[in-house]
């Protein structure tokens, strides 16, 4: 049995549609696409397919031989019992015309990439973006933060150093972001000639994901951009954990293996250590822990005062050591809110034509600070359960489940709503939460306190202090 070559023609690419159903889709564009693999003949049973490639044909043989037949002779009306690849001259040749051309356009866009790369400072975008960059100059140094900030400073002096990568990690407001960007500006000032990428992982997925629309050559630009850095600094690489975003999580890692094993630096910061980033794969754990891993703790006590004085100085105020040590022992766990604390002084101090004393600051403060040298009953309860369970305050505010997590919001809701006589629904604002779900808390709060003699203890410690204020 034959069938003529215009009916074969017509009915191959019915066919390829019937086995797509059962086969992998982007294999089979791989080894049977339909602008390079054709039909010539069928004779006896036996279709003739031409191929570019004798490994096209190979593959096409082990893989798709027996359902190719059996959809062809749906299709055909005909018994097909065998289908066989063959490397035709002019298939060949067409071939290696594209393969040309591939390189020939890979080539322009490498080009292309080189010249963006050498212009990424250039622009006036972009020259604006890196003017708003935190300095390194301006950060301070203390106990809390002197591993992470000496291991910047052994890049910008010594960038072939074997650390790498280096991943920083801390919760919000201590810093990270203020480092790598410090990092980014003197790394470029003392090298000129180097390339610096710098991004938010969200950021970097969403570039990933345009890049993809735009096909081979849009991909090609990205990695050509990316992968071309001697410097590569990635913030909050945790928002690459949230959902699946599997294609972005394999072209992140892959780029970070090709960097590193070029001995190109890669910073990289976090709100969690590497292992306690939920839902990130092993080998990103494995691939991180490789390098320097280097927490920020919260400031202590005079690391905020200095930042209280480096921040008035950036504004060309001077703080007296009053209002200095008021500032600091209010506000104890966030870098970001003493430097707004700062900011609403000098702003209110500059309005009000006043020098800022203490009872200006006492005044800018009223609403940050409930109490007169006190901190928010809130932000007071918080701290003191998330250090009793070794946790941050983001753990107690967010949604994770698990035990410790899930016990330490029951008892801070409970204390919320117990030391100010609040409703469930005030409580379950307050956190982001139901008023079902602040009523469930609180009575599993109170479980906790009953069968617990030291939780008891620490609930009843914890709601004198705060009523007092």
């Amino acid at each position: 049995m034959s069938c003529d070559v215009e009916h074969l023609l017509a009915a191959w690419n019915q066919i390829l549609d019937r086995i797509r159903t059962s086969a992998n889709s982007k294999a089979l564009d791989i080894w049977l696409p339909r602008d390079k693999v054709r039909p010539l003949s069928f004779n006896d049973g036996i279709i003739i397919l031409s191929c570019p490639t004798t490994m096209m044909a190979k593959m096409i043989r082990q893989r798709y031989v027996e359902s190719l037949c059996v959809a062809a002779t749906e299709v055909l009306g005909t018994p097909v019992t065998d289908v066989i690849g063959r490397v035709s001259g002019e298939a060949y040749r067409e071939h290696e015309k594209r393969l040309a051309e591939q390189e020939r356009r890979a080539r322009e866009v490498r080009q292309e990439g080189a010249e963006a790369v050498a212009a990424e400072f250039s622009t006036p975008a972009a020259t604006a973006r890196h003017r708003a960059f935190k300095q390194l100059s301006s950060f301070v140094v203390g106990n809390c933060n002197r591993l992470a900030h000496e291991a910047v400073q052994y890049i910008i002096n010594d960038p072939d150093n074997p650390v790498n990568p280096l991943f920083i990690h801390s919760s919000s407001g201590l810093g990270k972001t203020h480092l790598i960007q410090g990092l980014a500006t003197s790394y470029r000032e003392k090298y000129p000639t180097r390339s610096v990428q710098y991004m938010r992982c969200e950021q970097f997925t969403n570039e990933f994901i345009t890049a993809c629309s735009e096909g081979p050559a849009g991909l090609q630009a990205f990695r050509v951009r990316l992968r071309h850095a001697d410097l590569l600094l990635i913030d909050d690489i945790h928002f690459l954990s949230k959902g699946q975003m599997i294609k972005s999580k394999e072209e992140l890692f892959e780029m970070f293996k090709e960097l590193t094993e070029n001995g190109k630096k890669v910073v990289i910061t976090s709100d969690a250590a590497p292992s306690d980033i939920k839902y990130l794969e092993q080998r990103f754990v494995q691939c991180f822990t490789g390098g320097l891993v280097a927490p920020l703790d919260r400031p202590d006590l005079d690391v905020r005062r200095d930042i209280v004085r480096e921040k008035a100085k950036g504004h060309e105020s001077f703080f007296g050591e009053e209002v200095v040590d008021y500032i600091a022992d209010n506000i104890t766990d966030n870098i970001r809110e003493l430097e707004g604390a700062v900011n609403k002084i000098v702003y209110m101090a500059r309005s009000l034509r006043r020098q800022p004393d203490i009872a200006l600051a006492r005044q800018a403060l009223s609403d940050t600070l409930s109490r007169e040298g006190g901190e928010p009953r809130l932000k007071m309860i918080l701290r003191a359960v998330a250090d009793r369970y070794d946790l941050s305050v983001e753990d107690i505010t967010g949604n994770a489940r698990s035990g410790a997590r899930s016990e330490a919001r029951h008892i801070a809701m409970y204390l919320y709503k117990e030391s100010g006589g609040d409703t469930y629904e005030a409580v379950g604002q307050a956190f982001g939460k139901t008023h079902a779900a602040a009523s469930y808390a609180c009575q599993q709060a109170a479980k906790y306190r009953s069968h617990n003699a030291d939780t008891a203890d620490f609930i009843d410690s914890l709601l004198l202090r705060v009523r007092r204020g």
